[in-house]
């Protein structure tokens, strides 16, 4: 179902939310075609080539995370809009990558999926590091479900990937920029399938993958959530954390039982992933906000 986008004040988002109880909020719903398109984005100061699954033909910094039927199969259309071949690549056991031509529309099936959440993205080390890559989410639709995608820009790796170079795997790592779909903070809170927005005694899912060159961990300020999926680490499934690491290409999904009311910060432990080129604060951080 498609997110319903509210631009309320926040009085009268949590006079709503009390009124209302939970606002059903989902990743778009399944789209006939995905457009592949590389542009720039400017985050805080850099500017960054960029690749995006885009709904349409028109460039959106944001890629598209989409909701599916458990046990459903479907037929998606994907355009490469880049100059280059790739694979379309989908986190799933026994998957090949499918051939995206450059400049050519190509079907690609999805399976029927299990009841979790799934990253999907391209195969090639281009698309990777500049940044295609976005949640395909099946069941998991009984409560509100918010989703947020990390990742981690080097502007200087990207621009020379983009100019046909490769990374060198010597080279250090040191990224500039961290986000969560696509947003850095406080942008964060423009979000409406990343802010998570609930009413007390109320709760919602939040599908958490890390689709960075680097691991993350994650904070909840003022509750424990419920691991139900963990890609990388199924013992955690049962456990409630306010604090958990995410390997890169980890997919988690947790459930939020809203038991008292305020805005708590969700944030990255590692310093430097809550900051814009080195400002604090800014990066990965975003909120829960739990309406009384």
């Amino acid at each position: 179902m498609q997110a319903r986008k509210l631009h309320l004040s926040k009085g009268v988002m949590w006079l709503a939310l009390a009124i209302l109880g939970p606002i059903e909020v989902h990743a778009q719903t399944t789209p006939d075609t995905l457009w592949i398109q590389l542009n720039e984005v400017t985050l805080a100061g850099d500017t960054m080539p960029a690749l995006r699954f885009c709904p349409s033909m028109d460039w959106d910094t944001v890629n598209v995370s989409f909701y599916v039927n458990v046990g459903q199969s479907y037929e998606v259309v994907v355009f490469n809009g880049d100059s280059v071949d790739h694979g379309f690549e989908l986190g799933v056991a026994g998957w090949s990558a499918v051939n995206l031509p450059a400049g050519e529309s190509t079907v690609v099936e999805l399976p029927e999926l299990l009841e979790g959440s799934y990253r999907y993205g391209l195969s090639s080390e281009r698309g990777r590091v500049l940044g295609a890559a976005g949640v395909i989410v099946a069941g998991f639709d009984a409560l509100p479900h918010f989703h947020w995608n990390l990742g981690d820009w080097e502007p200087a790796r990207m621009w020379g990937v983009a100019n046909g170079g490769a990374v060198d795997p010597e080279a250090p790592y040191v990224p500039r920029q961290f986000t969560v779909n696509d947003r850095i903070f406080p942008n964060t809170l423009n979000d409406p399938f990343g802010h998570v927005q609930i009413g007390v005694g109320t709760s919602c899912y939040i599908t958490i993958a890390n689709q960075g060159s680097m691991d993350h961990v994650l904070h909840f300020h003022g509750f424990h959530v419920e691991v139900l999926q963990a890609s990388q680490h199924p013992e955690r499934v049962g456990w409630t954390k306010d604090t958990m690491p995410f390997l890169q290409g980890e997919v988690t999904v947790v459930r939020l039982d809203a038991f008292q009311a305020g805005m708590y910060p969700v944030h990255n432990h590692n310093l430097i992933a809550v900051t814009n080129a080195g400002l604090y604060p800014g990066g990965m951080i975003t909120h829960l906000n739990i309406a009384p």
